[in-house]
């Protein structure tokens, strides 16, 4: 609607400007002797805007022929940079499909006339990794340190990661140690660094870590507790073969007082005990922490650990018997005792007692000894086959990474 009315009064315009050239033609001389010309102003107008029209369409003409070179350039120019741009998205897309060799194909084709080196080096040196090409991944991370120097962070992680997933933990440690001399309180460095740690099997590393990782909030409380625990736990099962007097001891006091209540802590120091002998001193360690809290574990290794005085443990334990009657491994713990202090008798009825609380399979390999020294060997057979039914039902439930524990406790029971 608007260019109608627009064409209307356009042609309006027009008439009325018509009318008034014919009534006042006007009148134009150009005189340069010997020469002159004479015309009607209403000729004059239209011809100069053409020849104006002209004279610019030329001299446009003559400036885009100069031009050429230069718009043939910057036309190459942008070619070159979107075919990069493409080959760095095939690449990337390849990458993450895991086409290793045409990711690393494309990603060195995009790589001289793009604006991003940095991105090409590192997903080429990704590829390489992917296709274990070791060598040729830390080519392309020196030429990435090369290309931009100003991201040796993301070229150190990228590096770090490449390293630890090829299972070149020590290197990996390298690396993560010089970046976090950088960045002391980079999250990701120091959660990668803890998990190297643990895989290297450097509790004590792990353990000076722990500190860091709480102040800069790397991994949840959660997560830094359990890896505290975990350190702890195996520093006190490496203090074993050392078999220097006080080892042990000087581990255990390095533990936190806070976990030195855990149940798990005090089991794991108590069977180290156990191991080297320390009788009287494992059992004081488990009778104080079960007198503090009840945990059916740390009982099960107070029936391990023989103190000085066996009938006052067996009186002891008796006494948890009136609040704690339905807890098998107490029974269990009452039965081995009970043997160790020549009440056969009572032993029978304690191990009874724990299989009708669906005890442990060693309740049966132990009840079956008891009742074969006593001379009924039919019953001790039909233990023995109840018992390795058992045994066979818990390796059938046990996960994989839980099935030499429960070997370990069966062979401990034979």
């Amino acid at each position: 609607m608007k260019l109608l009315f627009f064409i209307i009064a356009l042609l309006f315009a027009a008439v009325l400007i018509t009318l008034y050239a014919l009534d006042n033609p006007g009148y134009v001389l150009i005189a340069h002797a010997p020469w002159s010309i004479e015309m009607s102003l209403t000729l004059f107008i239209p011809l100069m805007i053409v020849v104006s029209f002209m004279f610019y369409l030329s001299l446009y003409i003559i400036l885009r022929l100069w031009r050429i070179p230069r718009d043939v350039g910057r036309w190459r120019t942008r070619r070159q940079a979107r075919r990069a741009r493409t080959a760095l998205l095939k690449g990337l897309t390849n990458l993450a499909e895991g086409n290793w060799a045409e990711a690393e194909a494309q990603l060195l084709a995009g790589m001289r006339h793009g604006d991003t080196p940095l991105l090409n080096y590192l997903g080429a040196a990704m590829a390489c990794e992917g296709q274990g090409n070791s060598e040729k991944r830390d080519e392309y991370l020196a030429l990435a340190h090369k290309n931009a120097a100003q991201h040796d962070l993301a070229i150190g992680m990228t590096q770090a990661y490449l390293q630890h997933q090829a299972h070149q933990l020590e290197q990996s440690l390298a690396t993560l140690n010089e970046l976090r001399g950088n960045a002391p309180k980079h999250r990701q460095v120091l959660k990668l660094l803890a998990q190297v740690h643990q895989e290297l099997r450097d509790w004590t590393g792990l353990i000076e870590l722990l500190p860091d990782l709480r102040q800069n909030y790397a991994m949840t409380t959660k997560e830094v507790d359990a890896l505290e625990l975990q350190a702890h736990h195996e520093l006190l099962k490496l203090s074993l073969p050392s078999g220097k007097p006080g080892v042990l001891e000087k581990a255990w006091n390095a533990v936190p007082k806070t976990l030195r209540r855990n149940p798990s802590m005090i089991a794991t120091y108590a069977r180290q005990l156990i191991r080297q002998g320390e009788m009287a001193q494992a059992e004081s360690v488990l009778h104080t922490a079960i007198e503090d809290g009840w945990d059916s574990t740390l009982v099960e290794l107070y029936g391990q650990s023989l103190g000085k005085n066996v009938a006052e443990q067996l009186e002891t334990a008796e006494g948890w018997l009136s609040s704690h009657r339905s807890d098998p491994k107490l029974l269990l713990t009452l039965a081995r005792l009970a043997l160790h202090n020549e009440q056969d008798s009572k032993a029978r009825g304690y191990f009874e007692q724990c299989l009708t609380l669906h005890g442990p399979s060693e309740a049966y390999h132990e009840l079956g000894n008891l009742m074969e020294r006593l001379g009924d060997k039919d019953k001790a057979l039909n233990y023995y086959r109840r018992g390795l039914e058992m045994y066979a039902n818990e390796l059938r439930a046990t996960p994989a990474r839980g099935l030499g524990s429960t070997v370990s406790r069966f062979r401990a029971a034979r």
